[in-house]
């Protein structure tokens, strides 16, 4: 009995993985070309390729360790081997590193702990700079998790968004109450701010996250004004687009902002629940998401990073999940322009 019932399950597996490899999840669909496929959803160390030891495991049982599992997820940044993700429910920043098969916990600086975790970026070095928007201040650790130092001034109100410049010591911070984009050094000397509170040209309201070309330009999501703005990196503006409405091409609440590696620039919306593909002219090109909690839904889809392979993370946020998908290179030559 034991043995048939083996049996049984194993044929409906191998029929399972038969169908997941038929029935891949693409955007857009049939029999338009896909560019966009689902490739996976993580949400604890396991899902994110790295397993315990079996010690490891035997330890955790016997001083009785919790799992790592994410709660609500917010910020996201990404390399090759390693996943950060901000979680605002348990104040810490995981570092999935699936090279070193181990995941860092971040909670904070040596005399204080985070409040409420935003976003993340990292410098050549592999130093990790951590925005907590209720404690105003940007904290940088080494590689391995280490404190170093806290970026502050009097001039931050709600530091969010975080980017680094490619060929310069900048580092770019979104501040959401100010309106304003403040630039320092990586080690903190403040050097500028850009724009204002308003609706004009170069002006936002409540942004949130940012993005940088490798020609230094920035684009951000200027959230409450429903568009995207692009600007050079000493804050002149160059082009807007986007407007408050219920059709795809409109925002209700722009949140992360991405660009893959033929500088497309993918936007996430936590009111529209998906994801909108656009040209640097700020032209559609494809949406692909809607709300649910099914593979490819969302619920609070919040923010965006893409690897320069394709490789495209989304925080899921309500469905306490990151979610994987994968820029297809159908035709290298044409391949979302």
């Amino acid at each position: 009995m034991n043995k048939i019932l083996l049996i049984s399950f194993l044929l409906l597996y191998t029929s399972y993985l038969n169908a997941k490899n038929i029935n891949k999840l693409v955007w857009p669909q049939a029999p338009d070309e896909p560019r966009i496929e689902f490739i996976g959803v993580a949400s604890n160390p396991a899902q994110f390729d790295i397993e315990k030891s079996f010690f490891s495991k035997a330890y955790s049982f016997i001083v009785g360790e919790e799992e790592i599992a994410l709660s609500l997820p917010f910020g996201v940044y990404a390399q090759e081997q390693r996943v950060y993700v901000s979680d605002v429910s348990s104040k810490s920043v995981y570092v999935f590193d699936k090279a070193e098969e181990e995941t860092i916990i971040i909670e904070g600086s040596d005399n204080e702990t985070f409040l409420y975790p935003i976003d993340i970026a990292c410098d050549p070095k592999g130093n990790i700079y951590i925005s907590d928007s209720i404690r105003a201040k940007i904290y940088v650790f080494n590689k391995d998790g280490k404190f170093n130092y806290i970026i502050s001034s009097n001039i931050f109100k709600r530091p969010v968004g975080l980017a680094i410049s490619d060929n310069e010591d900048k580092l770019y911070i979104v501040d959401a109450v100010s309106s304003q984009i403040h630039v320092t050094t990586l080690r903190g000397k403040f050097l500028y701010s850009i724009g204002k509170n308003g609706s004009g040209d170069g002006e936002f309201n409540r942004p949130t996250f940012i993005d940088i070309d490798n020609s230094g330009n920035i684009y951000v999501s200027d959230s409450m004004n429903h568009r995207v703005q692009i600007l050079d990196g000493n804050g002149k503006f160059i082009h807007k687009f986007g407007q408050l409405g219920q059709n795809i091409g409109n925002f209700a609440n722009p949140r992360g902002i991405a660009l893959d590696k033929n500088n497309n620039i993918y936007v996430s919306d936590t009111m529209f629940n998906n994801i909108q593909l656009f040209n640097k002219k700020g032209e559609l090109l494809m949406v692909f998401g809607s709300y649910g909690d099914k593979f490819g839904e969302f619920s609070l889809a919040e923010d965006i990073y893409i690897l320069q392979n394709g490789t495209i993370y989304v925080t899921d946020t309500n469905n306490k999940r990151i979610q994987i998908f994968k820029l297809l290179d159908v035709d290298k030559k044409r391949s979302i322009k």
